[in-house]
């Protein structure tokens, strides 16, 4: 493997606290004991240089403040940031040979995703082109979820791909920070802090401790692929008068309210924030969790108008300092990752199948449901604690998820 160093300037250098989102990421580092690794790799275009990567790498980091912050640990408070204007960037070349270099470019990411980087002696990007003969293939770029979340990452690669050169259009981290200590700010905190205080007292998960299940870790995954869930749920939305992520949340509650014997059941969502002004096109890490509780007991429809009208106050309520925030409650987490709104190409009515696989890295919430597309379904990823939610009861809420929604599309 060969080094090129990759020299960058770009526009605001400073010392500042992290941001809202920023100590939001933190704080999942130091839950899940992970620094939270997020990118991967893609094909090169053809007739790219290796030249032509390091200036991207070059782009990238004189435009991103995010991409040119190290961490300032301080003894007794949360660590800080520093913002530089200036710096050197490595770029990796790696030749493939006689080897597939989508195979070594795999190789290379696992080798960035296991080895935890200096965030505060490095820059936080690993990137890296792997060649044949010279002549790049593939790159692979790994980021910590510190840097920025996913839509931020995907507002990266856009202006990267097209090569912007207008000024940044979101705000960038120093930004963010000037504004969050502003009386602005300090006003949305304070209204997110009541909200939060209001919830205090619902019961979490960590009542039923259930203990780890022979032959497996305390903390397990499992993916659940609905072809049903994809095909009813626009037929559910339409007959609601809901937007798909409700009625999805609102089945999640439903399935939890059964599993735990509860009427009123309370989620942390994760909440993008970019809907703030200054805030759709932020590369830095936005998203956070907001609360939101809700009555479930009555039919489907009362239950999502609830979980409709809770969600709302959760997502007003999802940007504040967490370090603020009683971290201390174990309540259920969701995060609907689609990207595609509407109906699934090619979904049918065929039930779901579930299973096991590898395990989170490190610690999870006591149960976290996050939602993907899939090639006609929708895809669950379960991840649960299992002592404070059994494999099994886990197991089931995936399949209560679809078999609400199924059931009401059936009712139509």
């Amino acid at each position: 493997m060969d080094r090129i160093d990759v020299a960058f300037r770009g526009a605001g250098a400073g010392t500042a606290e992290l941001t809202w989102g920023q100590r939001a990421m933190y704080q999942a580092m130091l839950r899940e004991r992970s620094w939270l690794p997020m990118g991967g790799r893609r094909p090169v275009p053809p007739g790219t240089t290796v030249a032509d990567v390091a200036e991207e790498l070059r782009y990238t980091m004189g435009r991103y403040q995010s991409f040119r912050t190290r961490l300032r640990f301080r003894p007794g408070a949360p660590p800080a940031q520093e913002v530089a204007d200036h710096g050197t960037a490595r770029l990796d070349v790696v030749e493939a040979g006689a080897e597939d270099p989508e195979a070594i470019a795999a190789a290379v990411e696992r080798g960035y995703r296991a080895a935890e980087p200096d965030l505060e002696a490095e820059w936080p990007m690993r990137m890296a082109v792997v060649c044949r003969d010279g002549t790049p293939s593939r790159l692979v770029a790994v980021i910590p979820h510190l840097v920025t979340d996913g839509i931020g990452a995907a507002v990266m690669v856009d202006e990267v791909t097209r090569r912007v050169a207008e000024p940044v259009a979101g705000l960038q981290p120093l930004d963010l920070v000037a504004w969050q200590h502003s009386p602005a700010g300090q006003r949305q905190h304070a209204a997110a802090l009541r909200h939060w205080e209001r919830h205090g007292g619902v019961p979490d998960l960590s009542s039923g401790v259930a203990p780890p299940e022979g032959g497996h870790g305390r903390y397990r995954r499992g993916l659940f692929s609905s072809p049903a869930l994809a095909q009813a749920l626009p037929l559910v939305s339409a007959r609601v008068g809901a937007d798909p992520a409700t009625v999805l949340l609102a089945a999640y509650m439903i399935a939890l309210g059964r599993v735990t014997a509860s009427a009123t059941v309370a989620v942390r969502v994760v909440v993008s924030n970019r809907f703030r002004a200054g805030l759709s096109d932020v590369v830095s890490p936005i998203t956070q969790l907001g609360l939101c509780v809700a009555d479930v007991s009555g039919g489907f429809g009362t239950a999502v108008a609830a979980v409709g009208r809770a969600s709302l106050a959760a997502q007003k309520y999802a940007y504040y300092d967490p370090f603020a925030v009683d971290g201390t409650a174990r309540t259920a987490c969701f995060n609907d990752r689609r990207t595609v709104r509407q109906s699934v190409a090619g979904a049918t009515g065929r039930t779901g199948e579930f299973r096991w696989t590898d395990p989170p890295v490190g610690p999870t919430e006591p149960l976290f449901v996050h939602v993907d597309d899939a090639p006609g379904a929708l895809l669950l990823t379960v991840d649960v604690d299992t002592a404070a939610l059994s494999a099994g009861d886990a197991e089931a809420c995936a399949r209560d998820i679809e078999a609400a929604v199924v059931g009401a599309a059936q009712r139509t």
